[in-house]
């Protein structure tokens, strides 16, 4: 019989997430049990405020019992359910999800509690009235409601529990002398209800694992891309090391014997020449390593950035004063009409601007301004810088790539990292770095943007928490 279950579940088993279609369960128990404990975390709370409303409404609905038991017999009866066989366990359950048994075992308490109600709701309609089995009905349904979308339970729990309560409440229907008519519309309406909620909670749950399993999926990937990343950037800061470590001391042997022999043959201009050349290619050689090694140390250190609330325009105040202090040949300015707060490592963002101030410097004409302004774009915080210079290449996003730089000076000068700190910081920060040609050529603008965070305007002030105009 069991091999014959498993085989069934084999043939309705989803196969691009392991759910078996007939129970809904994972094929792997580990599965089934990660996901019992994540749908628990994720709904306690709510299955605490579902019972506790069971609970109000259970001790409500002694109002209306004298109104429906005309026979003290059955109202005692009625008050005995309510406050002895249904108040307690409910009362219990509330407390049980606060400890760590009831994480072990929650399935099985809410089947016994849902089934409990089912047999309340027999108790209080057997043998009584029309009225108090019409009233019952709603109290069916509602437990029903329960077993499979309020109490916790899985599919495959609910289901049982629900028909054994519409079993029990016809039963009750069948004890009390009610018209034919009536008696069938019950049934018939109980069953329809049953099987659309049935319905309802297959469909939920089944949707409910497939997200599961693909946001699982997702984490995992990204937990392992992750790690990649991190393995790949310590191997490449422990080959920029050894690199430097390593290669030094060949150069520098390299590059003595080259001065000695240089030397030896200085009446020779043809070896002269080709010492210089030498040289000229030993030291582009450790160019070319250093800048490996600080691309490594720079993408290492936007990483290990510290958020905190920053005041960018009191930042980017004091950036641009100390430019202007320092001046010579141009006129640094700054416009800012808003003051913003966000969280940002202002180490970072200070040391982004000062890249994009001094590569506006080093390319705008003498005499000229180079612009810092600050304002908000949308939902963005826009830093730009402008300068009159030069335009840029049409490839402008290519600049933001490590050594990339338009530069004719030796490559020694210039490691070709500027912007592409900007673009770290920018992209650490959740923003992104632009650089576009002015509209009219007379030079370049480079910009940040950095994402606001989602606050209400109307309600912030300056306390370190969002904009303030001024």
């Amino acid at each position: 019989m069991r091999a014959l279950v498993h085989r069934l579940r084999d043939r309705f088993t989803h196969r691009s997430s392991g759910i078996s279609r007939l129970d809904l369960s994972f094929r792997e128990s580990k599965d089934e049990r990660e996901y019992r404990e994540f749908v628990l975390n994720q709904a306690v709370a709510h299955i605490r405020i579902a019972y506790v409303f069971a609970l109000v409404v259970t001790v409500t609905y002694t109002i209306f019992d004298p109104f429906l038991y005309t026979n003290e017999t059955t109202l005692l009866r009625a008050y005995f359910v309510r406050y002895m066989f249904l108040a307690p366990p409910v009362a219990a359950i509330i407390l049980l999800t606060y400890t760590k048994w009831y994480q072990r075992n929650e399935q099985l308490v809410g089947s016994i509690v849902v089934v409990m109600f089912g047999i309340g709701c027999f108790l209080l309609a057997y043998r009584t009235n029309m009225y108090a089995t019409i009233d019952n009905y709603a109290s069916v349904i509602m437990t029903s409601i329960y077993a499979f979308f309020f109490s916790g339970l899985l599919f495959r729990y609910s289901f049982p529990c629900s028909i054994a309560i519409c079993t029990l409440y016809i039963l009750a229907i069948t004890s009390v002398d009610l018209p034919p008519v009536l008696a069938t519309s019950l049934k018939a309406s109980l069953s329809v209800v049953f099987i659309l909620l049935a319905l309802a909670a297959y469909q939920k749950e089944f949707v409910s694992r497939q997200l599961y399993v693909t946001e699982t999926r997702e984490r995992e990937a990204l937990a392992r891309q992750a790690q990649s990343d991190s393995r790949h950037i310590q191997w490449l800061r422990i080959l920029a090391k050894f690199l430097r470590h390593e290669v030094r001391q060949p150069v520098a042997q390299i590059n003595s014997g080259i001065e000695l022999v240089k030397i030896l043959g200085e009446h020779d201009r043809r070896v002269s020449d080709v010492l210089d050349n030498a040289i000229l290619s030993t030291q582009h050689l450790w160019n070319l390593i250093e800048r490996a090694c600080r691309a490594t140390d720079i993408e290492a250190y936007v990483r290990q950035s510290r958020l905190a609330m920053v005041d960018l325009k009191a930042l980017l105040s004091d950036v641009i004063t100390a430019y202007q202090r320092g001046s010579s040949g141009l006129d640094f300015r700054f416009h800012c009409q808003t003051q913003i707060w966000l969280p940002a490592d202002a180490v970072l963002i200070e040391e982004a601007v000062r890249n994009l101030l001094n590569n506006a410097a080093s390319y705008a004409y003498e005499g000229t301004a180079v612009t810092l302004s600050l304002a908000i774009d949308g939902r963005d915080a826009l830093i730009t810088v402008r300068n009159s210079g030069p335009i840029a290449p049409e490839d402008t996003g290519a600049l933001f790539s490590p050594f990339s730089s338009t530069r004719s000076t030796p490559s020694g000068e210039h490691h070709g990292l500027g912007l592409y700190l900007v673009h770290l910081v920018a992209q650490q920060h959740g923003g992104r770095a632009e650089l576009c040609n002015l509209s009219d050529g007379s030079g370049v603008e480079a910009s940040i943007r950095l994402p606001l965070p989602a606050l209400d305007p109307t309600h912030q002030s300056n306390d370190n928490r969002g904009l303030v105009p001024t």
